[in-house]
């Protein structure tokens, strides 16, 4: 039997499947509590999306070399360092007013931050990329700088409006958004390769995949089908939110530092190469946990936001449920990646990249942190607690990327920065769970006693 969920279940009127779930099936589906109903939403989307991102790899590792891969890991790097700054993270604050009026407002001053961003990036080109590339040991980088300047603008509207659907509940609009996602950058960077295009076909599937997945956006509800607020609105908007570009774009720029900066401290210190073998394995671990680990930071924001509005009380629990189903989840896997990772990756990958699996035995209980409480720390950008988030976020980028910075200096091998970027990710989001769960309680403590 051939199942599709219906989407009336997120609408106000519902719309024709082009498959009818009956009987038994039907029956179970409808019972599912709200949250898993848009966990299952998601998932099915980024099944198919990144399915097929980590289907191409053992193709797109023999298609291009890891000097290639170590280009990408850089220019993925930069695009997401810049890309993070250009929404001035009002992202994060689209979920909050109580109005959609309000809330267009504040997504529409983003996109402007967004626009008046990429134009800078790429006035800037010619003065910042030829050193900024010597310095980071790619020297092709300077000659892709425009591509950068156009990712930035991709990326920061891709994050808006992957953050008004989750405002309005559109878990449908956001599964078939990861699925357009994953076809358009692995069907792109298999084509280019194939072509012979080398590095640039690389490059640019990280742009086309994004901006494939927002054909799945323009749902009903979507942004581009509010009113337009005008100028007032978006102004009067900036002064409510003004923390978050004040405060939270700093920390947003510094969290992003903590994942991006080790990446970009491997490629100056040892090489491309390197960079590349550690960005593969950045890529392939990330892959399957981001599947879920996006579902359910969605499904929790877009929960959260809805009962803070409503001024329930049932964040703590949230948290704690939460984190404590992703590492039953997730200690399988790692335990996996502890045990047979090198034979995996050089079976999978190719010979030549039997030493990202050595790199990935030692980032497996890493990703199990970083899996199980990743997907509840917007907690505190939701509670408002942007200046937890900015000390936590310095916290991180001193020990992820200071550590790898010294033992490169030092003369270490990579498997030692890569154990030491292993045990500061996890001491990291040990921290991240307890800042929430505090934060947590305290308001659920305040709502309760209104």
């Amino acid at each position: 039997m051939r199942v599709l969920a219906c989407r009336g279940e997120l609408t106000p009127t519902p719309r024709p499947c082009a498959f009818v779930m009956t009987g038994r099936v039907r029956t179970l589906v409808g019972r599912l509590p709200s949250s898993l109903r848009g966990v299952s939403s998601i998932v099915a989307g980024s099944a198919i999306g990144q399915g097929l991102v980590i289907l191409a790899y053992p193709l797109l590792t023999r298609l291009y070399d890891p000097a290639e891969f170590g280009l990408l890991t850089v220019f993925t790097a930069v695009v997401g360092l810049v890309g993070v700054v250009s929404t001035a993270a009002l992202e994060y604050a689209v979920p909050i007013p109580v109005e959609d009026s309000q809330a267009a407002s504040v997504a529409w001053a983003g996109l402007g931050w967004v626009a008046l961003t990429g134009l800078l990036t790429a006035a800037l080109g010619p003065l910042l990329a030829g050193p900024l590339s010597d310095l980071l040991g790619v020297p092709r980088l300077a000659d892709v700088w425009w591509l950068v300047a156009l990712s930035v603008v991709v990326l920061g509207t891709y994050l808006l409006l992957s953050e008004w659907m989750t405002r309005s509940r559109e878990y449908g609009a956001l599964g078939r958004r990861n699925a357009l996602q994953g076809i358009g950058q692995a069907g792109s960077q298999i084509a280019f390769g194939v072509a012979g295009a080398g590095a640039l076909g690389l490059l640019s599937g990280f742009g086309i995949g994004r901006l494939a997945a927002m054909g799945g956006l323009f749902s009903r509800r979507g942004l581009l089908r509010q009113p337009w607020p005008g100028r007032r609105a978006i102004i009067a908007a900036l002064r409510r939110f003004r923390r978050f570009p004040l405060v939270a774009m700093p920390s947003r720029l510094i969290n992003s530092a903590g994942l991006d900066t080790p990446l970009l401290v491997v490629s100056a210190l040892y090489g491309d190469v390197r960079a590349g073998l550690l960005g593969l394995t950045v890529r392939v671990v990330s892959g399957p946990a981001a599947l879920i680990g996006e579902a359910v930071t969605k499904v929790f924001v877009g929960d959260s936001s809805s009962e803070l509005r409503d001024r329930k009380s049932t964040m703590g629990a949230s948290v704690r449920s939460n984190v404590g189903r992703m590492l039953m989840l997730g200690v399988v896997p790692a335990l996996v990646l502890l045990l047979f990772a090198p034979n995996l990756f050089g079976w999978v990958f190719g010979p030549e990249w039997t030493e990202a699996g050595e790199y990935a035995r030692l980032l497996a209980p890493a990703y199990l942190a970083q899996f199980a409480i990743a997907p509840v720390s917007p907690a505190l950008m939701l509670l408002e607690r942007q200046g937890r988030l900015l000390g936590w976020s310095v916290w991180r980028l001193v020990l992820a990327a200071g550590g790898p910075a010294v033992c490169g200096l030092a003369g270490a091998p990579i498997l030692t920065a890569v154990l030491v970027l292993s045990a500061a990710q996890v001491t990291s989001y040990v921290l991240m769970y307890f800042l929430c769960v505090r934060a947590a309680d305290a308001s659920d403590a305040s709502g309760a006693s209104l």
